[in-house]
């Protein structure tokens, strides 16, 4: 270590991204304390890397790449300000500004600190390499002993999704891959001599685990991604020692691997490839279908997309009718998905980082010895490392991939340890002097309170899942209902003043006052008919983060239709208040079934229109619908039907049903009362 750096310090530096990788395991689009608490980690880590820089006046590394990653996290910063969905937008900021950030952060790391510091951060990779791979093979174990057929026996660690699992696995393997050969080129004996290096005997051990734990999760995407990126390594490595033999044995350890994880149980992964299989595959032909849906998402919003983070929201409205393999929650192709969701400069982002990496490729590759002047080792390493984010951006046009946040973050710490080591450009002077600022506390005043800020919102965010999503833990703690009741109106309150943008809030205030106005029925019209209108006004404010709420839409439709009367509406404006309401809900969400029934009943059953009413809910059959969903909205037909008279026409009904959905135990019932009424009436004399 340098004598001049204390271990201390670099422990220090290392510490808050390992402790933000480690948080962002679990967090899966989900956990908001977890994304919280990872970016507040990072935030903290790049106020520590930045503040010596701006103390010198910031100086700027030379190159492309610093450049264009600062361009991008700014610009999904700016996308923000015109998101359709303002507030789910602030979370994908974090998890797909992971990349630049960090690279941005490591960047800033002084030269003295950068060595021994990868040293502890490339340990803690090896770490999580091993931690990953045993998750895997004990999943994959576990569920085989349980029987699980093999079709689902696919292990996804601690993500929800197997293919990003896989892709983590692959930005896991090259790295390490590229250290055991030159690890193991250095020993001075011939090849399988039988004299071992502990070392690289580690690497090879990992690779093994790495290996089993890839095939056990018998990803497609994830295995075209490994054989278009190995065909780089051979080339980057075929002149180490023993290139010939060394890459004998990987391969003899890949194949291994695929035949106990894969072929051993009857799953033919290979033969899923076959364009036959693929055609034919529900999951593969959903995916076609999605990125058509994606398509269209574009097209209505050619410039500037939806907003980051926005997908799983406007999908329900494109989705096509043959699509019912997936929840809609990703595009499984993050370059379509950045296009609907940001436009084309925001697909000219991802491009362009794919072309780094490429550029990257050629020059460590091709231009080695007149491009990259350093030791051979170290241009390996920055190969390694490259490969590693290669992969996981090819795997990126199959899955969603960026959008997992350990995979964006390891991401620009790999391609920021890469970018160290190929860089000879130095540095520029220092540019706030130039800009004109001659003290550096005016930019770090700056840099704080704009880290103070975010790391409020992201607080308060995760504050709000806690106490108001997921708060089962707050019964143990705090067992009094009423005072836990109390506690939770003055946080929602507190959230809504400091976080307006959050949804959560504001629902539970309105549905507290709703419950209110409908218990003390004893109290005088005018305060209840406050409780009513400051309900409304917090289902309104919830929309103002995320406009794309069919459930709060619906309630607002209820609130009208139930409690208008305390507003001073009349029945007609009050049925025409709710009937726009809930169309706004069932334009965001078509396939909503029971604002489709609301609808039906309100708008045309109730009106002595029957036949309009079973005809608009058929209208629904037609939008892609679940089978449980589709049962149910077909049941809602069927009962329509038969209290308008129509017995036969809902006998029809019913048995349709049945044909689809034999064990569906209301449709049964119902039948069976028709026949028993329409055999009490032919017994009547």
């Amino acid at each position: 270590m340098n004598p001049v750096v204390s271990s201390a310090r670099v422990w220090l530096y290392a510490a808050f991204p390992l402790f933000a990788y480690v948080l962002s395991w679990y967090y899966n689009g989900q956990l908001i304390p977890l994304l919280a608490s990872a970016s507040v980690v990072l935030l903290i880590w790049g106020v520590l890397v930045w503040w010596p820089r701006l103390r010198d006046g910031l100086p700027w590394p030379r190159g492309f790449l610093p450049v264009f990653m600062l361009c991008w996290f700014l610009w999904l910063g700016l996308t923000l300000f015109w998101s359709g969905s303002p507030y789910s937008s602030w979370f994908y900021f974090w998890v797909l500004g992971a990349l630049p950030l960090v690279f941005l952060i490591s960047m800033g790391i002084p030269e003295p600190l950068a060595e021994p510091l990868w040293i502890w951060l490339w340990r803690g990779v090896l770490a999580s390499a091993w931690i990953l791979s045993g998750m895997a093979l004990w999943q994959y174990y576990v569920w085989m002993g349980q029987g699980i057929d093999l079709v689902n026996l696919r292990p996804y660690g601690p993500l929800l999704d197997t293919n990003s699992y896989a892709a983590w696995l692959n930005l896991l393997f090259f790295p390490t891959l590229v250290a055991y050969f030159v690890q193991d080129g250095r020993r001075s004996v011939r090849f399988l001599s039988g004299r071992i290096d502990p070392t690289a005997l580690f690497y090879l051990v990992t690779l093994t685990l790495l290996l089993l734990a890839f095939f056990s999760t018998s990803s497609r995407g994830g295995f075209l991604a490994w054989v278009c990126t190995m065909p780089f390594a051979l080339w980057g490595l075929w002149r180490q020692p023993a290139a010939l033999s060394r890459f004998a044995l990987i391969f003899a350890l890949t194949f291994i691997a695929l035949l106990l994880m894969d072929y051993a149980h009857g799953f033919d992964l290979i033969g899923h490839l076959a364009p036959s299989y693929i055609t034919s595959n529900m999951t593969t032909v959903s995916r076609k279908f999605m990125w058509i849906a994606t398509w269209h998402m574009f097209l209505s919003h050619p410039w500037l997309g939806t907003g980051i983070g926005s997908y799983f929201l406007n999908y329900p409205a494109y989705r096509l009718p043959g699509e019912l393999a997936s929840a809609g929650t990703y595009a499984h192709n993050d370059y379509l998905e950045y296009l609907a969701e940001g436009g084309l400069i925001n697909l000219g982002f991802l491009l362009s980082f794919a072309g780094v990496l490429m550029y990257a490729l050629y020059r460590l590759l091709y231009q080695a010895d007149k491009a990259v002047q350093i030791h051979d080792a170290r241009r390996l390493q920055a190969l390694g490392l490259v490969l590693g984010v290669f992969a996981i951006t090819g795997h990126a046009l199959g899955n969603f991939i960026f959008y997992n946040l350990p995979l964006s973050l390891l991401a620009g710490l790999f391609l920021a340890r890469a970018w160290r080591i190929t860089n000879a450009h130095g540095e520029t002077a220092p540019l706030l002097p130039r800009m004109g600022i001659r003290h550096g506390f005016f930019a770090q005043a700056l840099l704080i309170i704009a880290v103070v800020m975010a790391s409020w919102n992201l607080v308060a965010d995760a504050a709000t899942f806690a106490l108001l999503s997921d708060n089962g833990w707050l019964s143990r703690v705090m067992p009094n209902a009423n005072q836990r009741a109390i506690f939770l109106m003055k946080a929602a309150n507190w959230l809504t003043l400091v976080r307006p943008l959050a949804t959560q809030p504001h629902v539970y205030l309105a549905n507290t006052y709703l419950a209110l106005a409908d218990r003390d029925t004893q109290v005088d019209i005018a305060h209840r008919r406050a409780l009513v209108e400051a309900a409304l006004s917090q289902y309104r404010q919830s929309l103002v983060g995320i406009p794309q709420q069919s459930g709060v839409l619906n309630s607002i439709g209820n609130l009208y239709l139930r409690q208008g009367a305390l507003l001073g509406l009349d029945k007609t404006r009050r049925e025409r208040k709710a009937l726009l309401a809930w169309r706004q809900g069932l334009a965001i969400n078509p396939e909503s079934v029971s604002l489709r029934n609301q609808i039906s009943q309100l708008a045309y059953v109730d009106q002595g229109r029957v036949e309009a009413g079973v005809v608009f809910l058929r209208a629904g059959l037609r939008r892609p619908l679940f089978p449980y969903s589709r049962s149910n909205l077909q049941m809602m037909i069927a009962v329509t039907q038969w209290r308008a008279g129509q017995r036969s026409a809902a006998t029809a009904t019913l048995l349709q049903l049945l044909r689809e959905n034999p064990g569906y135990p209301s449709a049964i019932s119902m039948l069976q009362a028709i026949r028993r009424r329409a055999g009490s009436k032919t017994m009547v004399p």
